[in-house]
């Protein structure tokens, strides 16, 4: 819980719809948190009528090999 990751800068997202290249270009920059609830590797969000729920699911073809850690906060156990 609370590890800071970002998609790393070499991951090309030029195939992805034009919607969520601006997504994966804020998780290139600012990246996301990541809570740990028992699921596998995946993005979430709030859901918002205005979003394309098929482009959205492109983000599947992400691995977590695509992100790099950035700050690991809280608990950690060795």
């Amino acid at each position: 819980m609370g590890m800071r990751v970002r998609l790393k800068a070499g991951v090309d997202i030029s195939g992805f719809p034009a919607d969520v290249q601006v997504i994966l270009t804020a998780l290139k920059a600012y990246g996301m948190m990541v809570a740990d609830n028992g699921g596998p590797f995946f993005v979430t969000g709030a859901p918002d009528v205005r979003w394309n729920d098929a482009d959205i699911d492109t983000i599947k073809r992400l691995h977590a090999t695509d992100f790099e850690v950035v700050k690991m906060t809280g608990l950690v156990v060795p």
